[in-house]
């Protein structure tokens, strides 16, 4: 998979990398996991249970999902070194036929309540 960042991407990343230091760490931990919910080595069965296992619970949703070549995921991020009382999401957009994920937004929940929709319409 190849991951890309959006300019606006980088922004967040930069203002939230100030308050957590382990930011870019744990997108590495992200990235691999965003790698297990497209590619698989095995049968397609054991991937869709795995994706149906991934996105059932508060882990992950799928905002958007278009004829199964793209979809907009919202992705709760697990931050090293994050207090239990904030929590922060990750909004990437899955080219799934062409191996791409693109990351579009990064947002702590203390700071913004929800995505920013005009954005996601913006990469689609």
């Amino acid at each position: 998979m190849n991951f890309e960042y959006t300019a606006e991407f980088k922004k967040d990343l930069k203002r939230l990398q100030k308050k957590w230091r382990s930011l870019p760490s744990d997108l590495g931990d992200v990235e691999l996991q965003i790698t297990s919910l497209y590619i698989s080595d095995d049968n397609p069965a054991e991937l869709a249970e795995y994706r149906a296992a991934f996105f059932s619970g508060k882990r992950a949703t799928i905002l958007l999902n278009n004829d199964n070549k793209k979809e907009v995921v919202k992705m709760r991020l697990v931050v090293s070194s994050l207090g239990t009382n904030s929590k922060v999401r990750i909004i990437f957009i899955a080219v799934v036929a062409d191996g791409i994920v693109q990351f579009i937004e990064l947002y702590s929940k203390s700071d913004k309540d929800r995505e920013d929709q005009s954005r996601i319409k913006k990469y689609l």
